[in-house]
């Protein structure tokens, strides 16, 4: 079930999850902490007021020239597809983060390099 999170409150209305991957941090990890199962996990990789619950896990990634080959070949064989909401010219990187900082995007914003 998908739920909009800016217009409906998660925490009151989402009961026994499994697992949260919480993407987005701050006040939203212990804000989805209700929604768990007593054995649920939080699973974090922005950092979260939910640091120090023993079902809070935080995932680190560190990215690699392997790792960015790997996921070009799925996304070039269609095993993995990306949602880009809007495409912008370098010049325009403060219209970019402007609508980043809205909330309202939808997908991925791609800068092109001239």
């Amino acid at each position: 079930e998908l739920i909009d999170y800016s217009t409906v409150d998660f925490g009151t209305t989402v009961r026994d999850v499994n697992v949260v991957l919480d993407l987005i941090g701050g006040e939203y990890g212990s804000r989805s902490l209700p929604t768990l199962k007593p054995d649920g996990r939080l699973v974090d990789v922005v950092g979260s007021e939910a640091e120090g619950e023993p079902r809070y896990s935080r995932f680190f990634v560190s990215p690699s020239g392997a790792d960015m080959r790997a996921i070009t070949e799925l996304v070039e064989c269609g095993q993995l597809r990306v949602s880009v909401d809007q495409v912008l010219p370098l010049a325009e990187v403060a219209k970019a983060h402007e609508l980043s900082e809205s909330g309202q995007v939808r997908g991925k914003i791609v800068l092109t390099v001239p």
